[in-house]
């Protein structure tokens, strides 16, 4: 029974709370956004989304303007 209750809980993760979360984009759609699949965002940049590569994330420079 606890692995019903597990896997329903797995389940409604998935299909509700990870799609909520993050998107996952393709390389080329990153850099359209203007920003680089990395393994990690340089101080000066903000993750934007997930790349399809492994452990790989989008990111872009962020404005100083966002910050105020």
């Amino acid at each position: 029974m606890k692995i019903i209750y597990y896997l329903l809980h797995f389940l409604c993760y998935v299909t509700f709370i990870l799609p909520a979360t993050c998107a996952l984009v393709d390389p080329d759609r990153c850099t359209k956004k203007f920003g680089y699949c990395r393994r990690r965002c340089f101080k000066d940049e903000k993750q934007i989304d997930i790349c399809l590569s492994p452990n790989k994330i989008c990111c872009t420079e962020s404005s100083f303007d966002e910050d105020s």
